[in-house]
């Protein structure tokens, strides 16, 4: 049975929870990508330093997002993220507090850094879990889809965010990251313990074995390598976004901040495209369709003209991003036991960001061979056969899913 039209995390209060959740704390991760590196080259650090503490808080993922993927679904969540984000409020102020007494050296901002990645993975395992507990499994997309656009709010205006409280001081931006991880802790502790439930029968599978479930088994080994394609080429169409627009076409700081608000305004359409796709199409269907409709505003960024046109491509190229992330997460969640969907979704996240890396790498070397442009086509290309790829691949793996729902029992 597909949702209807309204979203199921806004029937709730438990669901509103967690979106108001989601957003504080992603505003707090956005705003430390700014505030990090900033305070490092405060502290005469140089570029490549600012850029080794910008990257250092997505490490943890590699260490921890199996064992927090286990945590949130084997402890109660409430507590498993009110501890969590309580200890980033501490550290929010720890700095911010160092800060004030003098600016903190850089050795002990990259400890920072990874610290408070730490607790971000531990804060989205977690999620991932409470999502299950309130969401029905036929709901999971639109759902993703809703968690998703809250973290989109968050995660890109807090850039914004951080920069306007930076001319203030450093200090106080640290303390407005402390005043959102705190927002956080309360939203999740709104919550009723319906939150907290876990299903007591289902898989519950080594680290070792799980993993090997998400990532080898045939129907989500399938997700997860459109997942990877689809994130790379992301990484690389956002990555140059900027490039592209300041050594391109010479867009001033405004300009520059009207043209990426308005890709995170379009991004907000998503949630209610994808409860209405979800309607009426099968999940492997919209996932062809959302990574195939990527390829129309990256073939936009290559070849329309001036930086109005710029700007009208890149509104739908993050649309289209949205719609592609939700859609891959909606469709692992509805595929993943109960038991297993804080492993799947911090796993299936960490496998994101590494694409998203390496995307971001692949697109500055494609601009430095073919210029912004020729990048862009190459993007374009890159989508155009993920596409085509996968849609054989989904279509496989949902006949055998349905044969298998029709196989008769045995006895």
């Amino acid at each position: 049975m597909k949702t209807g039209p309204r979203n199921p995390l806004l029937r709730s209060r438990d669901g509103v929870a967690l979106l108001v959740t989601q957003a504080a704390h992603a505003l707090a991760q956005g705003m430390l990508t700014v505030i990090i590196p900033w305070l490092i080259l405060e502290q005469g650090g140089s570029a490549s330093q600012a850029a080794i503490g910008f990257a250092i808080t997505f490490v943890p993922f590699l260490f921890l997002a199996g064992p927090a993927g286990l945590a949130g679904d084997r402890l109660a969540r409430r507590p498993l993220l009110g501890s969590a984000l309580a200890l980033g409020t501490v550290m929010a102020a720890a700095i911010a507090v160092l800060v004030a007494a003098g600016t903190p050296g850089v050795p002990l901002l990259y400890l920072a850094a990874f610290l408070i990645g730490s607790v971000r993975v531990f804060v989205d395992a977690a999620m991932f879990g409470a999502l299950a507990a309130v969401a029905a499994r036929d709901e999971m997309m639109p759902a993703q889809a809703a968690l998703a656009q809250a973290f989109n709010l968050g995660y890109f205006g807090g850039p914004a965010l951080a920069g306007l409280a930076l001319v203030v001081g450093a200090g106080t931006a640290m303390w407005i990251v402390a005043g959102a991880l705190l927002v956080a802790g309360a939203a999740a502790g709104s919550g009723s313990s319906r939150l907290d439930e876990r299903v007591a029968t289902g898989p519950r599978p080594s680290l070792r074995l799980g993993l090997a479930f998400l990532f080898l088994s045939r129907g989500l080994r399938v997700l997860a390598l459109t997942g990877l394609a689809w994130s790379i080429a992301s990484g690389a169409a956002i990555s140059l976004a900027v490039p592209h627009l300041r050594n391109g076409l010479g867009v001033s700081g405004g300009a520059l901040a009207a043209v990426l608000g308005a890709g995170v305004a379009c991004m907000m359409l998503a949630t209610p495209i994808i409860t209405r796709l979800d309607q009426r199409h099968a999940d492997e269907t919209i996932i062809v369709l959302a990574c195939a409709a990527y390829v129309v505003p990256a073939l936009a960024m290559a070849l329309v003209p001036g930086v109005m046109g710029t700007a009208l491509a890149y509104a739908p190229l993050m649309l289209a991003n949205a719609i592609c992330a939700a859609a891959l997460m909606g469709a692992r969640a509805r595929r993943v036991p109960r038991s297993m969907q804080a492993l799947a979704g911090v796993a299936g996240r960490t496998l994101v960001m590494a694409g998203l890396a390496v995307g971001a790498a692949l697109g500055g070397f494609a601009a430095d061979w073919v210029g912004s442009r020729g990048a862009y086509a190459l993007v374009a290309g890159a989508l155009a056969l993920t596409a085509l790829g996968a849609r054989p691949a989904l279509m496989r793996a949902r006949e055998r899913r349905l044969r298998g729902r029709a196989a008769p029992a045995r006895t």
